[in-house]
């Protein structure tokens, strides 16, 4: 039995208006399969709730025309009630691309090869499996998402919608206090192109709308955030389906990845390095962490075909009058995160796709890392003689990760949080002592922005924005948690 065509269809309306579902609003999918059963054909048809299985209805047809006239008819008439169609890549697509005709082998049991060490299997399994829960558990099955194919079938046209969406109502928000009904339409709108599983919004037997509504620039960001999710699961699609059918899945994953990687024992004198690095000059600002973390385990880790690059960056403005030099750097992110920063490393946010969230815009559009100071924690001076102290950035870095307590995110339970250990490459720095946001570029003669949290007007830690894709590497991957 083949699938000859298919046809998914979305419709949120999340006050029940159209729909009449006016206690738990309605977020409903329709699915039309158009198969080939031996010389026969049938429809399938799969409707319900997002996030249910939803029922099934099977239409036989004798010949392949009658098929796909009740297909036609059936999804006509659905989108004359509102529903809208989602753009999916079609089997033939994902065929092509596969270089393949035959259908995809059955899952197998998985197991290790031992060809890696088992902490570099730990971390492979955490990479790619944090990212794919992540993206499975928020999409509908009625856009194919599992987490052996996290990004189910969405289209990068059908990506872009939502981007699209999410631009309309922030430039609303933008010009003032919209109307609730017409940011109602918006994310019914959106909910509709990227389906998504809402139930988390219900209480009391209603959905709330207060926890689903798309009204805030925190809620844009929560959706942004989760498109950027949705492309990194896409630049690994193959990996993960190639993964999801082979006994061993670590070595693909490596493969996919593209980076070097080492588990670094903790009884090294890297470990004892990279952890000094971590404990020395800590902020005693961040109250939530301090005194309170410790450094687990450490991964060497190395994009393949960045060094180079790095060093002659370095080599060409690290070393100019005035520069900073090279020194160690961190940037934290939350886990379902890593996969894809390993993947692609940090990008400029004009080099982001569509709809990806801008993670920093206060110090300019660049890229953000905390610093670790050479004298971290200890006596330096400002430009004007007065002695201060400058601070280790890990804690600042950690406030971004999902650990449990992080400051910057709602809802964290997680046990443990990553960051990466960074090299930054500084020249010559921009001195902020408030807020430039979204400045393009440093100022002329200078490559980067240094923003210090010594007579800083509201800024607790120090920043760096680096504004060329160069200037940093990843060189580790710090697993943290609570002593």
């Amino acid at each position: 039995m083949s699938v000859l065509e298919e046809v998914v269809l979305n419709w949120t309306d999340l006050t029940g208006k159209k729909t009449g579902a006016t206690s738990l609003g309605s977020n409903k999918f329709y699915k039309a399969q158009l198969m080939k059963d031996g010389a026969a054909f049938k429809v399938v048809f799969t409707y319900g709730r997002v996030g249910q299985a939803g029922q099934t209805q099977i239409v036989k047809a004798p010949t392949l025309e009658k098929a796909k006239k009740e297909l036609e008819s059936k999804i006509n008439s659905k989108i004359k009630k509102g529903y809208q169609k989602v753009d999916l890549r079609t089997v033939a697509d994902e065929a092509k691309k596969a270089g393949v005709k035959a259908a995809p082998a059955k899952k197998v049991a998985r197991k290790s090869s031992g060809s890696f060490h088992p902490e570099v299997e730990s971390l492979l399994e955490l990479l790619y499996g944090s990212t794919g829960h992540a993206v499975a558990a928020g999409l509908s099955a009625s856009s194919g998402a599992t987490d052996d194919a996290p990004l189910g079938n969405l289209s990068d046209k059908q990506i872009d919608k939502g981007a699209d969406l999410l631009e309309e109502i922030e430039t609303l928000l933008g010009k003032g206090k919209p109307k609730k009904d017409v940011l109602l339409d918006l994310t019914n709108e959106y909910l509709s192109a990227i389906p998504r599983r809402i139930d988390h919004a219900r209480s009391g037997g209603k959905l709330d709308l207060d926890k689903i509504l798309i009204n805030s620039e925190d809620r844009i960001k929560e959706q942004r955030t989760f498109l950027g999710l949705l492309r990194d699961a896409f630049l690994q699609k193959a990996v993960f389906e190639e993964a999801a059918h082979v006994a061993d899945p670590a070595k693909v994953w490596y493969d996919g990845l593209k980076c070097d990687i080492a588990f670094i024992e903790p009884k090294s004198d890297e470990y004892k390095h990279i952890k000094k690095l971590f404990d020395t000059g800590q902020s005693p600002i961040n109250s939530n962490f301090y005194g309170k973390l410790k450094l687990a385990r450490v991964w060497k880790l190395e994009q393949q075909g960045r060094k180079p690059a790095f060093d002659a960056y370095a080599a060409k403005i690290a070393k100019a009058k005035g520069a900073t030099g090279v020194i160690p750097g961190w940037h934290g992110t939350r886990t379902e995160n890593l996969m894809g920063i390993c993947k692609t490393g940090l990008l400029m946010p004009k080099n982001l796709p569509k709809g990806v969230q801008v993670t920093g815009r206060a110090f300019g559009l660049g890229i953000y890392h905390t610093p670790c100071w050479p004298d971290s924690g200890g006596s330096t001076k400002d430009e004007k003689g007065k002695s201060f102290t400058r601070y280790n950035g890990a804690l600042k870095s950690m406030n971004y990760s999902s650990l449990r307590g992080a400051f910057y995110f709602r809802d964290n339970t997680a046990d443990r949080g990553y960051m990466f250990l960074e090299e930054l490459a500084l020249g010559v720095p921009e001195l902020a002592l408030k807020a430039c946001f979204n400045k393009p570029s440093p100022d002329k003669g200078k490559d980067y922005i240094y923003a210090r949290a010594h007579g800083h007007q509201s800024l607790s830690n120090d920043e760096v924005v680096t504004f060329d894709e160069h200037a940093s590497r990843r060189t580790a991957i710090v697993e943290v948690v609570y002593k």
